[in-house]
């Protein structure tokens, strides 16, 4: 059996004595771990604990083999590619080897790494940088940064890899190109992500719970089907605690109504003098005692019964509470949007003309860097095209990745309140809460959410209102959800009425959406971004 990565036993965290999660104890075994759980749960405090960047309130964590991290959105510094990925020195000194000027101490440092600027460059070109060390970090684009932070990782064989939704802002070729180098990858790793084409390629599966740590031996599609299973279980539960409460409830009304025509047949007896006044008062008495008794009885069983099912319908409830629900109001008919010789100013240099009616939907495809976002900012008029004409009918909602509707300072319930104005503060509060936005965390402000749930908050800004947008634009809108969440608007999504166009690069989320058209831009060397 091989032996594990890392152990820990007794790990905790408190903040503001307020306990995020305790007493985890968990093997991370060689090859691919997920890591999953609701946003807010604690995955990356979970791996800033297990990288040593936070100290545990409580626990032990042991590491048998070397451990790099990489957070969300994280970007290398240093002036050039050598220095971002760590190579500098190594670097610099075969450059002054191959110029003539290298000294004995540069062919102590490189003996035996000849290899290595060949590995260099392997690794840039398969993540698609076709750039030399020595260029600057500031001319890639993002989602070169992105890679070439992937790419300073995989430099590590020997190390564990823990990575924080590394597929975030990654086309679909980057990402591919990150699956294939991770089942490479010999030193391991645990990855906290949403993105189930990846966790697909997992060993395992580690889910974040209330109640601790638990794993389930497999990738994406076994650990679906098992929680669809559990659910499905508690969901029948439910449904026979109700009954069996309503039963028991009848059993106790029948009982009482039994007992009490026996109290009346009793009390026309001793009105009538048949009997007795001893042997009545002896009846009336052991009457009296066997009614108390099945009382009692009954309600044992009542409130064991109601107990249960209050214990079932909140771990239901804690499952499915999230409701997405979008205006399907108001939305017109035709023509929406007409593009006419459409140049991008940055992106695909092609002219791009079309014309979009009601209710078509579309997904704008393309590597990072092609104008996918540029496209949806001019439709917004947010930017201005570099030539050609757009035109759109009817009312137009944007949701761009930095989520620019949200002032980060302003709690949820304000920013909603400022966005939708004539909504009562009621209709407000439940909104968020359906998102698990509940009580404080509804008033805190937006920069101290998560992100999965400063996602929500603005999907709510956009959705919101009695009418429905006529078009509506989501740039990427699946970044940073939890699974849970993804489904709730894959969901919310089926039933929008309007027009669609959607930047993402999820083809499970594509998928679910059911795009009829795609427009799929391309981009060059000479207009990279």
């Amino acid at each position: 059996m091989s032996e594990a990565l890392c152990q820990f036993t007794g790990l905790g965290v408190r903040f503001d004595d307020v306990p995020l999660f305790s007493n985890l104890n968990h093997s991370l075994m060689p090859g691919l771990t997920g890591l999953v759980a609701p946003n807010g749960r604690g995955k990356s405090v979970l791996l800033h604990l297990l990288t040593g960047q936070l100290t545990p309130s409580d626990g032990a964590i042991q590491w048998r083999v070397p451990v790099v991290h990489l957070g969300q959105i994280e970007r290398l510094g240093g002036p050039r590619l050598a220095d971002a990925l760590g190579v500098a020195e190594l670097w610099d000194a075969f450059a002054r080897i191959e110029s003539g000027q290298g000294t004995p101490e540069d062919l102590d440092r490189v003996a035996d790494l000849w290899h290595r600027p060949a590995e260099w460059a392997r690794l840039l070109t398969s993540a698609g940088i076709e750039r030399t060390l020595d260029d600057p970090v500031d001319t890639l684009s993002g989602g070169e940064q992105t890679r070439l932070a992937l790419c300073r990782v995989l430099l590590r064989p020997d190390a564990c890899l823990l990575l924080d939704e590394p597929t975030n802002h990654l086309d679909a070729a980057g990402r591919n190109w990150l699956m294939e180098h991770l089942a490479r990858h010999a030193g391991g790793a645990l990855v906290a992500s949403h993105d189930r084409a990846l966790l697909r390629r997992m060993d395992r599966i580690w889910e974040l719970t209330p109640d601790g740590l638990e794993e389930y031996g497999g990738g994406y599609d076994l650990y679906r089907s098992v929680k669809d299973a559990r659910l499905a279980a508690l969901e029948q539960r439910v449904d026979h605690l109700d009954a069996t409460q309503r039963k028991q409830k009848q059993a106790r009304q029948a009982a009482l109504e039994k007992a009490a025509t026996r109290r009346k047949q009793g009390e026309r007896e001793r009105r009538s003098g048949s009997q007795g006044k001893m042997l009545m008062d002896a009846r009336k008495q052991r009457a009296e005692g066997s009614l108390a008794t099945v009382k009692h009885r009954h309600q044992q069983r009542v409130e064991a019964t109601s107990q249960a099912l209050s214990h079932a319908k909140a771990e239901l409830e804690q499952q499915q509470s999230q409701r997405l629900v979008l205006a399907t109001q108001g939305v017109r008919g035709g023509i929406r949007l007409h593009l006419s010789e459409l140049v991008l100013p940055y992106g695909d240099p092609r002219p791009i003309s079309l014309t979009i009616h009601s209710g078509e939907r579309w997904r704008v495809s393309g590597d990072n860097g092609s104008g996918k976002s540029t496209l949806l900012k001019v439709i917004a008029g947010l930017a201005r095209p570099a030539g050609g004409d757009c035109r759109v009918r009817g009312s137009v909602v944007y949701l761009d990745q930095q989520l620019g509707l949200l002032n980060p300072d302003e709690s949820a319930y304000a920013n909603l309140k400022r966005l939708h104005p004539g909504t009562a503060e009621s209709d407000l509060r439940t909104q968020l809460a359906s998102l698990r936005l509940r009580g404080d965390k509804a008033l805190l402000s937006v920069a101290g959410l998560s992100g999965g749930e400063r996602l929500k908050v603005a999907l709510l800004a956009v959705t919101g209102g009695h009418n429905a947008p006529d078009v509506l634009l989501l740039d990427e809108p699946d970044n940073h959800l939890d699974l849970d969440s993804k489904t709730l608007l894959e969901q919310a999504l089926a039933g929008y009425p309007g027009t669609l166009m959607i930047v993402s690069h999820d083809a499970d989320f594509v998928t679910a959406l059911a795009p009829d058209h795609e427009l799929a831009l391309t981009r060059t060397a000479e207009c990279s971004r």
